[in-house]
């Protein structure tokens, strides 16, 4: 489980940050009476031609409890290809329907939509959003963020909303307050980020006192030499640190001196810490200490586990986990009120 904060989430105007309705309970039951009874091909809320090169995102199954009003929703990523087996979805199944298939090149059957699950439980009583990542299942909070936004933007009723046309053309979709004389425009706004440790958590003050330096990866890519960066270019006058000729980028590391405080380091941390970074990957950001110890910035996430078997190649339903969930909920919600990271994996039964 990986912990993220409500950002925004509503209605804004340019001028105020205060939102003006569709908070997120609001935001939930509106996708919800939207996505009920359709079939999975129809739940991607944008253009499939107007975001070429991005990957597709469905409503396989949302729930909502009567009891605690948190919401489970499982959108379905589409992928050509991924590590482990892609699971396939049948495209015309309604929202909270059908088994899914195992890839296989002998698969023959109704056409399904190959990928994986994305597990998100939503707590409005908490502003709090909760990603959950088993190992048939993948992560992704900017796609899930896209999928809110563009859902309720162009796909969800509201008695408010407006749709205009550009010169050009162009749909421009808004909303009113529907006040009379005023009529003032308002965007829909949804964005997360994960929670860290707070500033005042003794850990953190710890790491930033024995911080000496900064780090940060990134693999540069190498188009022309022209293209480079100049400091990049000065590899080029030492021995044995031009790229191979055939190579298209170089890993770059960039170590510098600092101290920041524990706000300046709760900020790096949230800045650059992900949900889903491979162990495998090159770029990151962390910190070198005064006894040499190199930290990441993945490591100071909020974080929980959940166990919850699951038959091989299954996925889970939205009802069965926000069930499971419930049974532990206090202790799930424990590390984001008290603001005490848990490290721990995520794992499923077989």
């Amino acid at each position: 489980m990986n912990y993220f904060t409500v950002n925004k989430c509503g209605l804004y105007r340019q001028t105020s940050p205060k939102p003006q309705g569709l908070d997120l309970a609001e935001t939930f039951e509106a996708i919800t009476n939207w996505v009920r009874g359709k079939p999975l091909s129809d739940t991607l809320p944008w253009n499939a031609n107007a975001r070429s090169g991005k990957p597709k995102c469905y409503c396989k199954d949302i729930y909502t409890s009567e009891i605690t009003g948190d919401i489970l929703v499982v959108l379905w990523k589409s992928e050509s290809s991924g590590s482990g087996n892609l699971l396939g979805a049948p495209e015309d199944a309604k929202t909270g329907e059908g088994n899914v298939v195992t890839q296989d090149a002998k698969f023959k059957g109704k056409k399904v939509i190959w990928g994986h699950p994305m597990y998100y439980w939503i707590v409005p009583s908490e502003e709090l959003v909760v990603s959950i990542k088993f190992e048939n299942s993948v992560c992704d909070s900017q796609l899930f963020q896209d999928w809110i936004t563009e859902a309720v933007t162009n796909r969800v009723d509201h008695g408010n909303k407006k749709k205009e046309y550009t010169a050009s053309g162009q749909t421009r979709l808004s909303f009113a307050d529907g006040t009379v004389g005023g009529d003032f425009r308002y965007r829909y706004l949804f964005d997360v980020s994960l929670k860290t440790e707070n500033t005042a958590n003794a850990a953190m003050t710890a790491l930033a006192s024995n911080i000496t330096h900064v780090i940060k990866r990134e693999t540069i890519t190498l188009k022309t030499a022209d293209e480079r960066a100049m400091w990049v270019k000065l590899f080029n006058t030492f021995p044995h640190l031009k790229p191979a000729p055939n190579s298209k980028t170089r890993e770059i590391e960039i170590k510098a001196q600092a101290r920041p405080t524990a706000a300046e380091v709760k900020k790096i941390i949230e800045g650059y810490a992900r949900e889903n970074r491979s162990p495998a990957e090159w770029d990151n950001v962390g910190f070198l200490t005064s006894d040499n110890k190199t930290i990441w910035v993945d490591r100071y996430r909020l974080t929980n586990s959940i166990a919850y078997d699951i038959p091989k190649d299954q996925i889970v339903t939205a009802v069965d986990l926000c069930e499971a969930i419930a049974k532990k909920r206090t202790n799930f919600l424990a590390p984001q009120i008290g603001g005490h990271a848990i490290v721990a994996t995520t794992r499923t039964g077989t």
